[in-house]
Formats: C-alpha cells, structure tokens, sequence
C-alpha cells in the first residue's frame, strides 16, 4: 500500500506547524507532534512496515506527472530522476527561496542545520502570541512554499530521514535510532509513541532525545519532539 501524494505534501507544512509551537513553548513537557505523510494510511491498515511508495523514483514519477509544478521544482525533480536522489544544492535553494519569501513577509525564521543534512526550525522573528498570528505565519508558510519548498523539502526528508519510505513516523524515528545505536534491536515504534505521548507505558527515553542525533532521527521521520 502506498500514499497519494497530497499526503506527502501536507507533511512539510504540518511540520512546520509543530516546529513553531514547540518552539513558543506551547508544547510542554515532553511532547511529540507527529506530521506523518501516511499516518492515517498506517492506521487503516493495522500493520506497521507500510510504505509510503515503493521507491523515491516513483514518488520522483508521481510528482512529475503533475502539471502543476513550477519550473524550479520540475527542474529539481529531473535531475534527481536522472541521478536517483535531490542533491543538497537543490535543497539548500528551495530552503534558502521559502526563507527569502518569509522574510519578504515579515518573519525570520531560525533554523539549525542536523547531522543528516534537514534544517529545524529553531524559532521564528516576531513569535506569534495569538492563535491569529499563528494562523497569519502559517498561511505565509503555505504560501511561501508553493512552488519553491513544499515538494523538494517533503522529498529530500523522506530521502535524508527515511530511505525505507515506511508510512509509520514512529517505525521510521526508531529505525534511525537503531542506526544511530541510541536504541536497541528490541525497541519499537510503539514503545517511542508510549513514551513521547506520556500514557505510561513506557518510563521515558533510554536515550538523549535533545542530542543532535537523536533530533536528527526525529526530523526525519516528521516528528517535533520538545523537550520541557
């Protein structure tokens, strides 16, 4: 089973989303805001190793296919057809295009780059402070990202955080975190999802959840872990 596309898309913006209120401090304690592509999908069928495609290729095919692609994102998607991934350059222009754009609309947002290569949003100049400046910034991020960020940012994180294209955030973070040793062979994506939604049935992390690693796995997978 795989995901629709629109799924994919509505990830960066969520993830954006969740980076903002956790860094305004609206996401207390120990938190986890998860911005799947196919959490529903996941759901539905009751199984984890789901996979969102059945490789970047044919998400790259998916995308290209639509004929309402602005010709930076069309550009992109054909040389990373040719050479089977979105290079960094790409990346960083599409990255460096959405900044430009919120700045032109009042915002700076704060970024840090992880070990893996994903910018996190950090913080945003001015934080907003009502649930009507949330919204203003997150409509300047929807728009800012057409065209330029939306589809190549969403796909290079699939690629950088999750080149098992698995539908569950959860099975993809600790994938990363087998990976990154800060987990062993029997954790599970059930046991973080306990754990990161505090309903008992996991006592914490075995791990730093702050530590560039341990964000890196989480960004990947769509997921905006706060530490408070």
């Amino acid at each position: 089973m795989t995901t629709s596309t629109s799924s994919i898309l509505r990830q960066e913006t969520l993830r954006r989303a969740a980076a903002l209120l956790s860094c305004m401090g609206l996401l207390v304690s120990l938190t986890a805001c998860s911005t799947p592509w196919s959490r529903d999908t996941a759901d539905d069928a009751q199984t984890s190793g789901t996979r969102i495609a059945p490789s970047m290729s044919a998400l790259f095919d998916q995308y290209l296919a639509k004929d309402t692609l602005s010709q930076f994102e069309r550009d992109v998607l054909q040389r990373a057809k040719k050479t089977g991934k979105i290079s960094a350059e790409d990346y960083e222009t599409a990255h460096d295009k959405q900044a430009a754009c919120m700045a032109e609309n009042g915002w700076q947002e704060q970024t840090r780059k992880l070990s893996n290569g994903l910018y996190q949003t950090t913080g945003v100049t001015p934080v907003p402070s009502t649930d009507a400046e949330v919204n203003k910034y997150m409509e300047a991020s929807n728009t800012c990202s057409e065209g330029t960020s939306k589809i190549i940012e969403s796909l290079y994180q699939l690629q950088q955080g999750n080149p098992g294209l698995l539908a569950d955030p959860y099975d993809t973070a600790v994938e990363c975190l087998k990976k990154s040793s800060l987990v062993d062979d029997a954790y599970t994506g059930r046991k973080l999802e306990n754990a990161l939604n505090g309903d008992g049935a996991s006592k914490g992390l075995p791990f730093d959840a702050s530590s560039d690693a341990a964000q890196s796995c989480f960004t990947g997978a769509g997921l905006a872990v706060n530490i408070g």
